[in-house]
């Protein structure tokens, strides 16, 4: 009966956890982890900064204008009296006398403001300018954009591959820890059925108290292996749920733990592929390239700058708010303008040896990282024949162990050996799995270290 509620125990807690493999825990850590999200963000920002620079080999056409209007109204202090030349013609004065004198007070009054002025005036501007040579620097510098726009996308695949690496260890951590939670259990079960036992052979004075002093010592050292077993399989599956983005507790990793398929590759084909595919090198290259096209830059610094500007001008003015068609005026203009640097206080001197030197620490960054690269495929090769190594060795120690507690099962069943013997046989053979588990884990874990090492998709 207690078996039977066991098995259904199991059975309900089954349907309630919900197993993930390891591509959904990729695919599902991809969508949710931030960082790559970022990197994302950095490629889109990147293509529009490259838009941006690019944009001003195209002439730049801006039109401007305003439009405004005024009232002023002046105190009668400010204002003169009216003037009349005739007036002061004597009697003598002819009839062309009179007309000139009028002509002449009419234009004087004319000029006398009025009380309120009223004032409309509207002015814009059509202005092109259009850069003809800037001495390389504008090509320069969309080409450094461009290249920066490539660091940007790889950087991002550099980003999604340490996620997958990050993931793929955290899933195979949680299936070793797993099972070797599983085999302290069944090791912990094994030393309790084997008390059991004892003690009912102590009570009938078939064995001795030392020999059940033993048994009940085997339980006590089990049950704090198995505590710890489960709290470190409980922060791992906390991790591991951390690094997909989920706080779903009913979620485990399942899949495949046995040894992956072997890479049937040499050192020297190892090293010509990492560093030909191995982003960094890529990244180191590109920033190489970027501080050289800032050299150049720096160095035509000497050379003028020359521009086309071009603009066209409508304008008007009214003595009320009202402006008639008569009222406009316009202008255009048409010129080429250049400057020529003579002297900088040595400051393009300055810049230019200090952007020699950017470019010299780059290439030599570059050939740091190219040794630090083979350094590393180098170990991660030798340590992924260690592991191969050493799992072939727990493989055999599993069978050997399997065959020691078969035989200590017969002689046990046909009354040569005693029960002491298949227990310790029992406890060989969950000790040899804790280590074959490990051997298995480590050997996948340098196998995907390789492949990163290589530059492999993974």
């Amino acid at each position: 009966m207690k078996k039977v509620v066991t098995v259904l125990c199991l059975s309900m807690l089954s349907v309630m956890l919900l197993s993930i493999d390891l591509q959904t825990s990729i695919e599902t850590a991809k969508q949710n982890n931030k960082e790559l999200r970022m990197a994302e963000e950095d490629i889109y920002k990147a293509d529009n900064t490259y838009k941006e620079v690019r944009g001003y080999l195209l002439p730049q056409v801006n039109l401007l204008g305003g439009y405004s209007l005024s009232r002023i109204k002046l105190p009668d202090s400010a204002l003169p009296g009216a003037m009349d030349f005739s007036q002061g013609l004597d009697s003598l004065a002819t009839a062309n006398d009179e007309y000139l004198a009028g002509a002449l007070s009419g234009m004087v009054n004319s000029m006398i403001p009025s009380s309120v002025q009223k004032e409309g005036s509207l002015a814009m501007q059509l202005k092109l300018e259009q850069i003809l040579f800037s001495g390389g620097k504008l090509i320069n510098g969309i080409r450094a954009v461009n290249r920066y726009r490539s660091i940007q996308k790889q950087r991002y695949d550099l980003v999604e591959r340490e996620l997958v690496v990050s993931t793929t260890q955290l899933f195979y951590q949680c299936l070793l820890l797993q099972r070797l939670h599983q085999v302290q259990s069944e090791a912990l079960d094994i030393a309790q059925r084997h008390l059991s036992r004892v003690e009912l052979f102590y009570e009938e004075g078939q064995v001795s108290e030392f020999d059940l002093l033993r048994a009940r010592l085997e339980v006590a050292k089990l049950q704090p292996q198995v505590l710890q077993a489960k709290n470190n399989y409980d922060l791992i599956l906390a991790a591991f749920r951390k690094q997909i983005g989920t706080d779903d507790e009913t979620i485990i990793p399942q899949g495949q733990f046995d040894k992956p398929a072997e890479l049937e590759i040499s050192l020297e084909d190892a090293l010509s592929e990492g560093l030909s595919k191995r982003i960094e090198l890529n990244l180191a290259d590109i920033n190489t390239e970027i501080m050289l096209i800032r050299y150049n830059a720096e160095k035509d610094n000497y050379l003028p700058n020359i521009a086309l500007t071009a603009d066209y001008s409508l304008f008007t003015k009214a003595d009320s708010y009202a402006i008639e068609s008569a009222d406009f005026g316009n202008s255009m203009s048409v010129g080429i303008g250049f400057q020529v640097p003579i002297f900088s206080g040595f400051s393009n001197t300055s810049k230019k040896a200090y952007a020699k030197h950017d470019y010299a620490q780059a290439r030599l960054q570059e050939a740091n990282y190219r040794d630090l690269i083979e350094l590393q495929i180098k170990q991660d090769y030798k340590q992924y024949t260690y592991t191969l190594q050493n799992y072939d060795v727990q493989a055999q120690n599993i069978k050997l162990a399997e065959r020691g507690l078969q035989l200590a099962q017969v002689r046990y069943d046909n009354q040569v050996g005693i029960q002491l013997e298949v227990f310790d046989a029992q406890i060989m053979l969950n000790a040899v799995k804790l280590q074959y588990y490990q051997a298995v884990y480590e050997l996948i874990a340098a196998d995907r270290n390789l492949k990163k090492s290589i530059g492999y998709t993974l």
